[in-house]
């Protein structure tokens, strides 16, 4: 066994990330006073989903029907995709998207007969679709495949290189983000790092488990490593539904996902994650025997009809959605003075803002919900908080977007609010007085 020696440069970035950790996501305590909100636009703008346009024999073929009015409705504007040079059908798709502000991260990988030359000339033909440009996808998990004669890690390296420089020289792509290669196994990052790439990418499926489980110790250390970079983004996250799986990646209920999905994304925007893809938008084909647990990661199942993480999800970004009047306003979110008490143990919190002065304040219990033994949904209990406003509050309500967009809760001029938290996420809308 070698012995390890710390280099100091590289342990700063790592050691940010556990900051932001310990603000933002540990356990919270009354020690909570004055709070820096984030843009409620900051965490919509993270949220993304996996598509599959150019499956056509699956529920993606059903694109017009489906595929476009639900994500219409779901209300995100990032997808990633993989495509082809020669799938002129596809890319007619994702230039519709965009005229609705859906832009793409499409992966280029040699497997689509794609080229470094080929994947300039492709984003020269969907200019207003592209946003950012992803390596080649999991070729850790495929040791058969060769770019250049050579297979993994070498043969990766030598196409991210020639992807990167082709897209970089030309004027016409040079402003596209470019994404490293993603891995099935993280421990594999070490066999390619410091990639020719802007952003490091990672494929942060929690196995079943809860959305922050590996994530600090894990997935996040091996993918800041593939570009010397502190920018992540999770091109793929998510859960399937086929419980009977007892893989690395078990399945959990419907209800669980729904629970897991919409905390993932503020425990990932507390750890400063760009982006989060969630894996994927709608389940491929019709398998009621659940046969093919790979069938069954969407957020949709095979006809179209919402499961509770679709729902839980499109409440979540309906609830923090900006007002069209407000969205181009110039503004600089402001802090919140407010205390914590009770038991707070497992509790996360996500603090943000809208242009109109509006606060939200998500709370939720980061704890398993999901048995992956017995295959049971697990009864977790809330958890009783209080929350003291020093922050002068005109209007407060309460929501919990697993359910609906309805307001459970309201209150005028709170001074102090009792609060019940459960595993999924309760926002607590607070509205400042204006004097």
């Amino acid at each position: 066994m070698k012995k390890l020696s710390l280099n100091c440069k590289k342990l700063y970035p790592i050691l940010f990330i556990f900051s932001v950790f310990l603000v933002s996501t540990c356990s919270l305590s009354s020690q909570i006073s004055v709070e820096q909100s984030r843009s409620v636009q900051s965490f919509i703008d993270m949220v993304g989903v996996s598509v599959h346009l150019s499956y056509g024999d699956t529920a993606y073929g059903n694109y017009d029907e489906i595929i476009k009015s639900r994500l219409q409705e779901l209300g995100i504007h990032h997808i990633r995709d993989g495509i082809s040079l020669d799938d002129l059908e596809t890319q007619e798709k994702l230039k519709d998207l965009a005229e609705l502000s859906i832009k793409s991260t499409l992966v280029i990988d040699p497997r689509d007969e794609m080229t470094p030359d080929k994947a300039v000339t492709l984003a020269k033909l969907i200019p207003d679709s592209l946003e950012a440009v992803e390596g080649p996808n999991e070729w850790d998990l495929n040791p058969e495949l060769q770019y250049g004669g050579k297979n993994f890690p070498e043969g990766v390296r030598q196409f991210q290189s020639e992807l990167y420089k082709a897209l970089k020289d030309d004027p016409a792509t040079n402003h596209l983000e470019i994404l490293s290669p993603s891995l099935g196994r993280p421990q594999r990052a070490s066999d390619i790092r410091n990639l020719q790439c802007e952003v490091g990418n990672m494929h942060s499926y929690a196995g079943g488990r809860m959305p922050s489980h590996n994530l600090d110790r894990v997935w996040l250390p091996s993918a800041k490593i593939l570009c010397n970079s502190d920018a992540i983004i999770a091109t793929e996250c998510g859960y399937h539904n086929d419980k009977d799986v007892r893989n690395h990646q078990p399945g959990v209920s419907e209800i669980a996902a729904a629970k897991y999905i919409s905390r993932l994304f503020p425990e990932y925007f507390n750890r400063g994650i760009k982006r989060a893809y969630i894996y994927e938008l709608i389940d491929l084909k019709p398998d009621p025997n659940f046969d093919r647990h790979n069938w069954h990661y969407g957020l949709l199942n095979n006809d179209g009809s919402p499961k509770p993480s679709f729902l839980a999800l499109k409440n979540l970004v309906t609830l923090l959605q900006e007002t069209t009047q407000d969205v181009f306003q110039p503004f600089s979110p402001q802090s919140l003075n407010y205390t914590i008490s009770g038991n707070t143990e497992n509790i996360h919190h996500t603090l943000l803002q809208k242009r109109n002065g509006t606060f939200y304040l998500m709370l939720w219990q980061e704890v398993s919900s999901y048995d992956l033994r017995s295959k049971e949904d697990i009864r977790v209990l809330e958890k009783d908080l209080v929350v003291t406003l020093n922050t002068s509050i005109s209007q407060a309500k309460t929501y919990q977007p697993l359910h609906s967009v309805e307001a459970l809760e309201q209150y005028s001029n709170p001074s102090q609010i009792n609060l019940q938290i459960p595993d999924h996420l309760l926002i607590l809308e607070l509205v400042p007085n204006k004097s």
